[in-house]
């Protein structure tokens, strides 16, 4: 580091947690507003999960990208035309080490540095315990550890016998070397569906058990990428708009559950679906075999699991291999449980998904699953901690701060939101007459009736329309 920046004691800086998308957003916005702060974290390089070299990494190198190159980019560094519209983790770790590179953030970045704990004295002081061993006083902590750090594994994952291995997604590295083996994956989302897929390539028999129903849809509609058309598409049809959709999606790629899957619990448009083009025909060509809920494994490693569609009742499988793409539960290991409250379904209590309730020093970025592009949430979060980070720098307050905090002391229903800007092709125009550009509230998916204290699940357009809102007051 420049020395005029090891000048600086940690007394007056951000410490923020983690280098992914999440931390070089924040780092850029604190860097913008002149507010001095650190970058540690445990891999050699930036980029978090899109690191190639990082082994703990729920990445592996022939995952495909849901998100299309639009919804994974920053606005001030467009990604090279001469890539795909759905990158590689490869080009993803590219793109963000350039990004890093662009704003000068490897001069505040510390690889190969953990945060033990980081715990704070009084509102503006934090100790924080590094994995060298040095401890240090820091005025606010950004903890952008993402969503990977707790996997969650059902009870009776615990009761595997030994003779069948058992991981979680966290750990999926690819298909090579299943030749000959029976897989089971296990869980209802996105990540469930490509460790599948994937695993069909090689795998003797795979089969994926669902708890919960999902609708399927391609990576591109008529040549655009899907989360590029939704975000175009007009919505002043109304519920009919709805329909249109589901049937255009059951005649494109078909439905699941005339496929055995479980039957979409949710509408589309409300729907935390799954993006892909190929789960589909895997399970048309017997390569994927529908599984239900998994009730309980014996002495022997036999699974027991419901069956799906018309094959009704238990069924049993032996698998030499059990995927637990089962989610991560909500939480950061380096900060004490009692630092941020909980909400009564167990949720950690952080307003629009990131803001502490009642803290100004302490900010949790992308602690909701959203179906879609979660970059511009990031960003947004990001640019208001970092408002936050230099608004109350010398302890004083302003009009925009205690608006935010009236805000966050309440419910998030209240926050009004901004309507997304009208496009400039025609559905933008036609959206910005008839009203179609407007902020769809949707139902998330929840697991609060599960009992598990999962990463909660977030309507993306609606929390992005909020965040927008907030970031106004400051902007």
């Amino acid at each position: 580091m420049p020395d005029l920046h090891d000048q600086i004691p940690t007394r007056e800086k951000v410490l923020i947690i983690g280098a992914g998308p999440a931390g070089l957003a924040s780092a850029a916005a604190l860097k913008a507003l002149e507010v001095p702060f650190d970058l540690v974290d445990r891999a050699k390089h930036v980029g978090g999960i899109w690191d190639p070299e990082r082994e703990d990494s729920p990445v592996w190198p022939t995952m495909e990208m849901i998100s299309s190159r639009e919804h994974t980019q920053f606005e001030d560094l467009l990604q090279p035309v001469s890539y795909p519209d759905f990158l590689s983790p490869t080009q993803m770790a590219k793109y963000l080490r350039a990004y890093a590179a662009r704003h000068d953030l490897t001069e505040h970045f510390r690889p190969h540095t953990a945060v033990r704990s980081a715990r704070p004295f009084e509102e503006g002081v934090w100790q924080v315990e590094l994995s060298t061993g040095e401890i240090g006083i820091y005025r606010a902590v950004i903890s952008a550890h993402g969503i990977s750090e707790r996997p969650h594994r059902p009870d009776w994952a615990q009761t595997v016998p030994a003779t069948v291995r058992v991981i979680h997604s966290k750990d999926w590295n690819g298909a090579d070397g299943l030749e000959g083996q029976r897989v089971l994956v296990v869980g209802s989302g996105q990540s469930a569906a490509d460790i599948a897929v994937d695993a069909a390539r090689r795998a003797l028999e795979v089969r994926w058990s669902m708890r919960t129903g999902h609708w399927v849809v391609p990576r591109r509609i008529a040549g655009t990428p899907g989360d590029v058309a939704a975000s175009r598409e007009p919505a002043a049809l109304g519920g009919l708009n709805a329909k249109i959709a589901e049937t255009l999606i059951r005649r494109t790629v078909g439905d699941p559950a005339s496929m055995g899957l479980p039957a979409p619990v949710a509408p589309l448009l409300e729907d935390a679906v799954i993006v892909s083009d190929d789960v589909l025909d895997r399970v048309r060509e017997g390569r994927i075999t529908p599984a239900g809920e998994v009730t309980g494994i014996d002495a022997e490693g036999i699974v027991t699991h419901l069956g799906t569609g018309s094959h009704a009742g238990h069924q049993s499988f032996a698998p030499d291999l059990i995927v637990l793409a089962t989610g991560y539960e909500s939480g950061a290991d380096h900060l004490p449980q009692d630092v941020v409250p909980r909400t009564a379904d167990g949720d950690l209590d952080l307003f629009l998904g990131a803001f502490a309730r009642g803290r100004d020093d302490l900010v949790i970025l992308g602690q909701q699953r959203v179906a879609g592009g979660v970059l511009p949430i990031l960003v947004e979060q990001a640019d208001i901690a970092a408002y936050m980070m230099a608004a109350t720098r010398d302890g004083s307050s302003s009009s925009a701060v205690e608006q935010f905090r009236r805000l966050r002391a309440g419910a998030e229903s209240a926050v009004p939101v901004t309507h997304p800007r009208a496009g400039s092709g025609l559905l933008g125009r036609l959206g910005s007459v008839v009203g179609a550009n407007r902020v769809t509230i949707r139902s998330a998916a929840s697991t609060h009736e599960t009992g598990e204290k999962l990463v909660p699940a977030a309507d993306r357009d609606t929390l992005l329309a909020r965040l927008r809102s907030v970031r106004g007051l400051f902007a």
